[in-house]
């Protein structure tokens, strides 16, 4: 029997691979939408904040990516018209994020074309087997302080 440290690496290893396949698979499928996968996190993610705005380092923060990619995401979703940026009242310096009516109906058209990829690829997981799945990446998310 495997040993708790090896059980891990390979649970590491198998999430590592099922991402890179699915993040490829999932970006080849957005570009028609001139859209990737760190943009569609970043519109997931305000899209459960509701009127929340995020600045770009408190978004890179807590999406825990560097501040370069944060920004460059943030500039194409801008250009988009999918997030609105606006000037703080009290500096200068500091803009705040929000995203748009046009961003949450790219989030939709983005859900609408990769669903069909992500029931294809999860054909073989009964609902069983999914509702573990996602009790076990809560979990995962809760040691992860997310």
């Amino acid at each position: 029997m495997k040993n708790r440290n090896q059980l891990l690496g390979e649970s590491i290893v198998n999430l590592s691979i099922c991402y890179q396949h699915l993040s490829a698979r999932i970006n080849a499928q957005l570009a028609g939408l001139h859209l990737n996968m760190t943009q569609l996190s970043i519109l997931n993610y305000f899209s459960w904040r509701g009127e929340h705005s995020e600045t770009i380092s408190s978004l890179a923060r807590v999406m825990e990516m560097n501040q370069p990619a944060v920004t460059k995401a943030v500039k194409a979703l801008v250009d988009k018209n999918a997030l609105s940026k606006v000037a703080d009242d009290n500096d200068a310096r500091v803009t705040h994020l929000f995203m748009t009516p046009a961003g949450f109906k790219l989030l939709d058209q983005a859900r609408q074309i990769t669903f069909p990829l992500l029931v294809h690829n999860f054909a073989g997981l009964e609902d069983d087997e999914l509702v573990l799945m996602n009790s076990m990446l809560e979990k995962i998310k809760g040691q992860l302080n997310l």
